[in-house]
């Protein structure tokens, strides 16, 4: 072990006051020890650098001049140790900081990567501007949310289903549509929708099944020209190839019920007339295939379409022209009932709701058990169709209703076929918000299918 050699001096100083050795002896170490106590390796540890011994033996050997200089050599040197630990802490820390940084990213990616997200839709806008000078501008006197809410001064402020698309040729399917008016005292009106023609021939044109669509929206919202059920209509005509009418009614509370009922039945007479070649609309007249009739609906719609054929086999002389329903395609239909049948909620707050609702719309004209309301009270073997498929959601609150509307329409001596299909684990209408999911696919195929075939 090399043995440390400390500096010697020859010359004579004067000896350091009591004063100076104190304060050498309290801010330094003792001489150094021997070279025989240094070869330890505990000892070893401990040696000052060479460079501060030298120093300290500076102080402990010069004069007061000496002492100052070689104090502040120390302090310098000593100031140098500290600052390059003080950069090794820094670096340190930066190091920690930035590794819990990226164990931060990793762990925010991971949960953007795992955790499954949900489609949310947007706010309903908030309530326009009442009239100040009327304090019953602001007073709810019905809220139906999420489709509406109605004030006492007879304000409506609809939450959804309120906007509008323009007619034209989809770019998808090559569906072409246009909008006719039916009548225009009542503001009766339709969308009409043709299939391009196979392979782009326009000569010898088939005729084709002529389907009439009610839209749903528990007959408050909604229109035959909204982005949803335009979509969904140009789909369904571009692959079961008919000439679809999508009929724009009245809506309550403006004008409640029987309005949409109504209006509903004087398009369904204008179908078949224009179809029968007694009407104007070129689209119906030649292309139109009328003894291959549909009637179909979602919802609110398909509780409308169940009533127009209700209506044409009790209404004395049916549809004009003699015209038949070929078939009747109900999806997840809008029925209820006082009693609930099997499956179907027993909460009493949801059935006070449903009631109250059915009564806000027809303005307390019909009871919750009226046969436009409750099939299952009405004649069924009076209905005027010869096929029926009727789709439910296996999450809808109306799919037990709609399971017993069928098993009643085969018990009730009426002579036709019924069809079923159901999707479970999906909810009301689910279809329209989602056309390209699996479920929706599906859906769509059984419908088309139905209306395709003979």
């Amino acid at each position: 072990m090399p043995v440390i050699h400390y500096p010697s001096t020859t010359r004579t100083t004067t000896p350091k006051t009591t004063k100076q050795r104190s304060l050498v002896t309290f801010l330094l170490p003792s001489p150094p020890e021997p070279a025989s106590r240094l070869a330890s390796p505990s000892k070893q540890a401990s040696i000052i650098p060479r460079r501060n011994l030298a120093i300290l033996y500076s102080i402990r050997s010069g004069g007061g001049s000496a002492t100052g200089v070689c104090l502040g050599q120390l302090a310098f040197s000593w100031w140098r140790i500290m600052v390059a630990k003080s950069r090794r802490q820094v670096a340190k820390l930066a190091l920690l900081a930035l590794a819990l940084l990226l164990l931060l990213l990793a762990a925010t990616l991971l949960c953007v990567l795992l955790i499954p997200r949900h489609r949310r839709k947007p706010l309903p806008p908030g309530p326009p501007p009442g009239n100040a000078s009327n304090p019953d501008d602001s007073i709810v006197a019905f809220d139906f949310s999420p489709y509406l809410i109605m004030y006492k001064s007879g304000r409506v402020h609809r939450l959804d289903g309120t906007a509008r698309c323009a007619a034209g040729v989809d770019g998808d399917t090559g569906v072409a549509s246009k909008d006719v008016v039916i009548d225009a005292g009542t503001g009766l009106a339709a969308r009409l929708y043709l299939p391009p023609a196979p392979g782009g021939k326009t000569k010898d044109l088939a005729r084709l099944p002529v389907l009439v669509f009610y839209h749903g929206g528990a007959f408050v919202i909604e229109s035959a020209f909204t982005p949803l059920y335009h979509a969904y209509l140009n789909a369904v005509s571009a692959k079961a190839r008919v000439v679809a009418v999508s009929v724009e009614y009245r809506l309550a509370p403006e004008h409640r019920l029987p309005a949409a009922y109504d209006d509903s039945w004087r398009a369904l007479n204008w179908v078949a007339r224009n179809a029968a070649g007694s009407g104007p609309e070129p689209w119906l007249r030649d292309r139109g295939n009328l003894s291959r009739l549909f009637v179909a609906g979602d919802s609110a719609g398909a509780n409308i379409a169940h009533n127009m054929a209700m209506r044409a086999g009790t209404e004395e002389g049916g549809l004009d022209g003699g015209a038949a329903i070929a078939g009747l395609l109900l999806l997840d239909p809008y029925f209820w009932g006082k009693k609930p049948v099997a499956g179907e909620t027993t909460d009493r707050a949801t059935r006070r709701q449903y009631e109250a609702t059915w009564s806000f719309i027809c303005g307390g004209r019909y009871g919750i058990d009226d046969p436009l309301v409750n099939p299952l009270s009405a004649e069924l073997r009076r209905l005027a169709c010869s096929r029926v498929a009727v789709t439910t959601s296996g999450l809808d609150d109306f799919r037990p209703r709609g399971l017993a509307y069928a098993a009643a329409l085969r018990n009730s001596g009426w002579g036709g076929e019924v069809e079923q299909y159901e999707t479970p684990g999906e909810r009301h209408v689910y279809f329209l918000d989602r056309p390209k999911d699996p479920n929706s696919v599906k859906e769509l195929a059984f419908v088309t299918g139905f209306l395709s075939r003979e």
